[in-house]
């Protein structure tokens, strides 16, 4: 085997490393794509949900508001 034979079988075996690093890369930013989706999608859940508890806070709020400026009315 001469020094072309090596150098040549060296370029493959970069070019193979090369090739499953970038397959790996790829599968890793789909993975964290697919995971920052899911994060969005709790996130907006959360933010309803807090929304939703806020306005059940004011309803609340405002029904107990009602009832005190009644018992002061009387």
């Amino acid at each position: 085997m001469g020094l072309e034979d090596l150098k040549k079988q060296a370029e493959e075996g970069l070019e193979k490393v090369a090739d499953a690093a970038k397959e790996k890369a790829e599968e890793a930013k789909d993975k964290l794509t697919e995971l920052a989706g899911e994060a969005k999608d709790k996130a907006k859940e959360a933010a309803h949900a807090a929304q939703d508890k806020a306005e059940e806070a004011k309803d609340k709020a405002t029904e107990v508001v009602g009832e005190a400026k009644d018992k002061l009315g009387k």
